[in-house]
């Protein structure tokens, strides 16, 4: 039954017995009640906020009535900007009340996946639990046991993996790909955000959102992107389909999927070609005049057999000695370009070597290879690298997750370094959504005694599927079974191979039906304790304070940690409520939180803002890099023999007309981010799926038209990997040859099989030697569709 938040509030001179509600929550005449009896409910006021991968960073004051959460509204940010809330975050009303809420522990008495369970309790639940890894750490050593933590996850069990000496892992394989590029040259680990806040738009003459949908994805920043617009810069989307924030930009460029390289690259050349780049720029603050070896295609360094650094620097041609001297030493005029010979060896600039890589990409071959004019591209160049300040901004759920990637990130940072656009007011390159870059501070840690330490993830947890590992048991936090592995059928025969599985979350998602035992959470709402959690956000430290008591059986994540390691005979290194925690954590000498402790966050409504200057933040806005020459780094050499040490144009993985699977499996399956979830989080509320009741697989009329197919039609996706079935969605903004379907989707919800049946779980190899290992390249994926 459909209950609409319009309906769930009138319904309450009517009572829950005519809406058909069941269920202790709803049999009380308490929950719906009319207006008039307000004044004689209890009510309270509490302030949380949505957990970290929320991409709002919403935060709320509830109204707590009668012990139930009946109001969710905006919490006051100190700047009011932020003072917003989403549709998911209203929807959290209907959903922490679900009928998918885990209300007791449970123990699998059927096959793994099937999904039977029987009720047991919580002292058999953490004993079954603890006695395993007891014995699993006895036989096989910490390191058998893997923290497997979803990114929607505040509490991420900090202790326990500690000390078990455990593996722990959040998202191994994800949103990392054009990162794995772009932070080669920054030399940050930050996902990839771009520089600049979101809020420094209002200085930028150009905007280019590359696989951006900022509208849907951070709707709560649409006001930065519109205060942009109206101060004058030129937004332009390049998007295979007619997003929202395409049809809201000044200009939408329609891209083939997987070229998003081919047309960086080709915009490198249209600057090189016409002298757009910033000359004096490249010599001071880039590794452009560093010397290349012919021989070994190393950089040249004043010491060859060590690392190049400050204290071993690289080597340059001084234009004033006409000699060899250290990048670093006084008085250095570096040539950008040039051939030279030392010691018998010919060496040249890396940007002499860019130009000469570049000559392979012109124009027309980026023309031909993206399906963009060339005028189109040109047009595009000169905007970004002669109208002023430019961002250069993408997502995380499009051309991120190509086999491709890096070669992307690795362009980027090029074009952001060849128009002096990073470290710059108004420019940036990067990941530009969920306000990832703003003022931050450093907290303080709980000190583990030093003989407790987590053993470093093995390998990416893909690969612990079919590669050699020490895995035995895995505790998942959330939905990671279903949601952090392409390959859905190879995912669950190494499931079956496992010794125990645990899962510890709120709702029964599909994860849950793998597990051995299963632990009901609370939500981000409930609590046995007065403080939930703390984060540092767009500039604040926020408090998460108890809204509601505990439902059901289930328990806060760090009473569940606490609770089971005691069983383990650990609790007394752990804090004892989550106060104490927070207490440490803000103990900390950072001048910027000064005059910031839960006192004043409690008298300050729980959102105060940090000891920082009012505008915008700017990275780099110094020009030193966290890279061995504290420049930016345009050449990679330790990805030589890969031939990428400058960007070189590969295929997709899978996703390309010159595979031989493509007569097979024509069309290109995304599965991207949408306004009504995080992820899989969300899939079950009710209020929100009156707008996406259920999946749809959304395809071009052409494509359809070709296989028989009308809008609403049962169809089956598939390829050698596996397959499942949806209903299609017939749109013209959905580019010929490329279907979607929303990810996150539980195995429920689908008319059969799950949508990571069929996702492309295939590594690139290369990508090991990237600060984040390889992607998965869920979109580099080929599929045909038919008819049921």
């Amino acid at each position: 039954m459909k209950i609409s938040r319009r309906d769930f509030i009138k319904a309450g001179a009517v009572g829950t017995a005519s809406m058909g509600l069941s269920g202790s929550l709803f049999s009380s005449n308490k929950w719906f009640q009319p207006v008039s009896a307000k004044g004689k409910s209890q009510e309270k006021i509490a302030f949380t906020y949505h957990t970290t991968n929320c991409g709002g960073r919403c935060a709320f004051k509830c109204t707590v009535r009668d012990g139930k959460l009946s109001m969710i509204q905006p919490n006051t940010w100190t700047d009011k900007r932020f003072s917003t809330v989403c549709l998911k975050g209203l929807s959290e009303i209907e959903r922490i009340y679900s009928p998918d809420r885990l209300q007791t522990p449970l123990k699998r008495v059927g096959e793994r996946g099937e999904g039977k369970f029987v009720p047991i309790s919580w002292n058999e639940a953490l004993t079954t639990i603890a006695d395993k890894l007891k014995e699993l750490k006895r036989k096989y050593g910490g390191k058998s046991i893997l923290f497997s933590c979803s990114s929607g996850i505040e509490y991420t069990y900090p202790f326990l993996p500690s000390l078990l000496g455990a593996q722990f892992a959040i998202e191994s394989g994800i949103d990392i790909g054009l990162a794995n590029g772009l932070e080669e040259c920054i030399g940050s680990k930050a996902y990839g955000y771009v520089q600049n806040e979101t809020s420094d738009w209002v200085n930028s003459s150009t905007i280019i959102l590359l696989g951006c949908n900022i509208l849907e994805t951070t709707l709560t920043d649409s006001k930065f992107f519109f205060k942009a617009k109206d101060a004058g810069a030129k937004i332009i989307t390049i998007d295979p389909n007619c997003s929202t924030t395409a049809s809201k930009s000044d200009q939408w460029i329609r891209i083939k999927p997987g070229t998003d390289g081919a047309l960086l690259l080709g915009m490198i050349s249209v600057i090189l070609d016409n002298q757009w780049y910033q000359h004096d720029y490249l010599v001071k603050n880039t590794s452009s005049p560093f010397l290349i070896r012919a021989d070994n295609q190393k950089l040249l360094k004043q010491n060859d057999t060590h690392e190049g650094s400050t204290t071993n620097p690289y080597l340059v041609w001084d234009e004033n000695s006409n000699s060899l001297k250290p990048f670093n030493a006084p008085g250095v005029k570096a040539k950008l370009e040039g051939e030279f010979t030392v010691d018998g060896v010919k060496v040249k600039t890396v940007f002499t070597a860019l130009k000469e890589n570049q000559k392979q990409y012109t124009l027309k071959w980026a023309a031909e290879k993206s399906e963009i004019g060339e005028d189109i591209i040109f047009e595009l160049t000169r905007d970004y690298a002669t109208r002023g300040p430019a961002v250069l901004g993408w997502g995380f759920g499009g051309g991120d997750k190509w086999a491709n990637a890096d070669i992307t990130g690795h362009s980027g940072g090029i074009l952001g370094a060849l128009t002096g656009n990073i470290g710059r007011v108004g420019g940036g390159v990067g990941v530009a959504l969920y306000h990832g870059t703003s003022w931050s501070a450093q907290l303080s840690s709980w000190e583990l005694p030093s003989q407790f330490k987590a053993t470093p993830l093995e390998m990416t947890t893909p690969d612990m599927r079919e590669k050699p590992n020490s895995v035995k048991a895995v505790i998942n936090l959330g939905n990671t079974l279903q949601q952090h592995f392409a390959n859905l059928h190879k995912t669950e025969k190494w499931i079956k191979q496992l010794d125990f599985i645990v899962t510890i979350d709120p709702f029964h998602n599909p994860s849950v039906d793998y597990s051995d035992i299963v632990l009901p959470a609370c939500t981000a709402f409930e609590s046995e304790y007065d403080i939930v959690n703390m984060q540092i956000n767009r500039s604040h430290v926020l408090l998460s304070q108890k809204v509601i008591e505990p439902l059901h059986e289930s328990k806060s994540d760090f009473r569940i940690e606490k609770e089971l390691a005691a069983k383990l005979g650990l609790d007394q290194y752990l804090p004892k409520t989550p106060e104490e925690y927070q207490k440490a954590r803000l103990n900390s000498p950072d001048p910027r939180l000064k005059g910031i402790n839960l006192n004043t966050l409690k008298e300050n409504n729980c959102i105060m803002r940090l000891q920082v200057p009012d505008e915008p933040y700017r990275g780099y806005m110094d020009q030193i890099y966290p890279t061995p020459s504290t420049k930016l780094e345009l050449y990679h050499e330790k990805l030589a023999e890969d031939h990428q040490a400058l960007p070189t144009f590969e295929e997709p993985g899978e996703a390309s007309p010159n595979n031989p699977l493509f007569k097979k499996y024509p069309l290109q399956f995304s599965s991207a981010h949408t306004k009504y979830r995080v992820h899989s989080q969300f899939t079950n509320a009710k209020w929100i799926n009156q707008y996406q009741p259920e999946p749809r697989l959304e395809m071009n009329p052409l494509d359809a038209s070709s296989r028989g197919l009308q809008n609403g039609d049962l169809v089956e996706v598939f390829n050698d990997r596996g397959t499942f079935k949806a209903r299609c969605l017939l749109t013209e903004a959905y580019r010929p040859g490329q279907i979607r379907l929303h990810e996150g989707w539980w195995s429920k919800h689908m008319a059969a099989g799950n949508l990571q049946n069929v996702t492309n779980d295939v590594l690139n190899p290369r990508q090991y030697k990237l600060r984040y290992g390889p992607v998965i390249p869920y979109n580099d994926t080929l599929v045909e569709v038919k008819k049921v």
